[in-house]
Protein backbone atom coordinates (compact mmCIF):
# COMPACT_ATOMS: atom_id res chain seq x y z
CA UNK A 1 0.00 0.00 0.00
CA UNK A 2 2.88 2.40 0.76
CA UNK A 3 4.26 2.01 -2.78
CA UNK A 4 0.82 2.76 -4.25
CA UNK A 5 0.35 5.84 -2.06
CA UNK A 6 3.83 7.12 -3.00
CA UNK A 7 3.06 6.59 -6.70
CA UNK A 8 -0.27 8.40 -6.33
CA UNK A 9 1.40 11.37 -4.61
CA UNK A 10 4.11 11.53 -7.25
CA UNK A 11 1.55 11.49 -10.04
CA UNK A 12 -0.45 14.25 -8.34
CA UNK A 13 2.71 16.38 -8.33
CA UNK A 14 3.36 15.55 -11.99
CA UNK A 15 -0.25 16.37 -12.88
CA UNK A 16 0.12 19.81 -11.26
CA UNK A 17 3.30 20.38 -13.31
CA UNK A 18 1.50 19.66 -16.60
CA UNK A 19 4.07 17.05 -17.65
CA UNK A 20 2.95 14.52 -20.26
CA UNK A 21 3.85 11.14 -21.73
CA UNK A 22 5.21 9.71 -18.51
CA UNK A 23 5.99 6.18 -17.42
CA UNK A 24 5.46 5.13 -13.81
CA UNK A 25 8.24 2.65 -13.06
CA UNK A 26 7.97 0.49 -9.98
CA UNK A 27 9.96 -2.40 -8.57
CA UNK A 28 6.82 -3.62 -6.80
CA UNK A 29 5.29 -6.50 -8.76
CA UNK A 30 2.25 -6.41 -6.49
CA UNK A 31 1.52 -2.81 -7.48
CA UNK A 32 2.08 -3.62 -11.16
CA UNK A 33 -0.48 -6.43 -10.97
CA UNK A 34 -2.97 -4.41 -8.93
CA UNK A 35 -2.80 -1.55 -11.45
CA UNK A 36 -3.69 -4.04 -14.19
CA UNK A 37 -6.75 -5.30 -12.30
CA UNK A 38 -7.74 -2.18 -10.34
CA UNK A 39 -11.36 -2.29 -11.53
CA UNK A 40 -11.84 -5.66 -9.81
CA UNK A 41 -10.39 -4.62 -6.43
CA UNK A 42 -12.92 -3.26 -3.96
CA UNK A 43 -10.53 -2.62 -1.06
CA UNK A 44 -8.80 0.72 -0.41
CA UNK A 45 -5.83 -0.30 -2.59
CA UNK A 46 -8.25 -0.59 -5.52
CA UNK A 47 -9.35 3.02 -5.03
CA UNK A 48 -5.72 4.18 -4.98
CA UNK A 49 -4.86 2.11 -8.08
CA UNK A 50 -7.87 3.44 -10.00
CA UNK A 51 -6.78 6.98 -9.11
CA UNK A 52 -3.23 6.22 -10.31
CA UNK A 53 -4.62 4.98 -13.63
CA UNK A 54 -6.84 8.08 -13.90
CA UNK A 55 -3.86 10.38 -13.29
CA UNK A 56 -1.81 8.49 -15.89
CA UNK A 57 -4.62 8.86 -18.46
CA UNK A 58 -4.84 12.58 -17.73
CA UNK A 59 -1.14 13.04 -18.55
CA UNK A 60 -1.69 11.92 -22.12
CA UNK A 61 0.09 8.68 -22.87
CA UNK A 62 0.91 7.73 -19.28
CA UNK A 63 1.69 4.08 -18.59
CA UNK A 64 3.22 1.93 -15.88
CA UNK A 65 5.79 -0.84 -15.95
CA UNK A 66 7.74 -3.11 -13.66
CA UNK A 67 11.47 -2.36 -13.37
CA UNK A 68 13.71 -4.56 -11.19
CA UNK A 69 15.23 -2.78 -8.20
CA UNK A 70 18.63 -2.91 -9.88
CA UNK A 71 17.19 -0.78 -12.68
CA UNK A 72 16.67 2.22 -10.42
CA UNK A 73 18.88 2.12 -7.36
CA UNK A 74 18.41 5.86 -6.72
CA UNK A 75 14.68 5.35 -6.12
CA UNK A 76 15.38 2.32 -3.92
CA UNK A 77 17.88 4.24 -1.78
CA UNK A 78 15.51 7.22 -1.47
CA UNK A 79 12.65 4.94 -0.42
CA UNK A 80 14.72 3.54 2.44
CA UNK A 81 16.14 6.94 3.39
CA UNK A 82 12.61 8.38 3.58
CA UNK A 83 11.71 6.05 6.44
CA UNK A 84 14.64 7.36 8.46
CA UNK A 85 14.09 11.07 7.73
CA UNK A 86 10.34 10.97 8.25
CA UNK A 87 9.80 13.81 5.79
CA UNK A 88 8.97 14.13 2.10
CA UNK A 89 11.65 14.51 -0.58
CA UNK A 90 10.68 15.77 -4.05
CA UNK A 91 13.00 16.08 -7.07
CA UNK A 92 11.74 18.48 -9.71
CA UNK A 93 14.63 18.19 -12.18
CA UNK A 94 13.89 16.72 -15.58
CA UNK A 95 15.77 13.53 -16.47
CA UNK A 96 18.85 13.85 -18.69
Amino acid sequence: MAEALAAELGLQLVHQSYLTNLVLETDCLTLTHKLAMADDIHAEIGVVCRNIRKLLRETGNGTWQYVPREGNMAAHIMAHTETRWNEREVWLDRPL
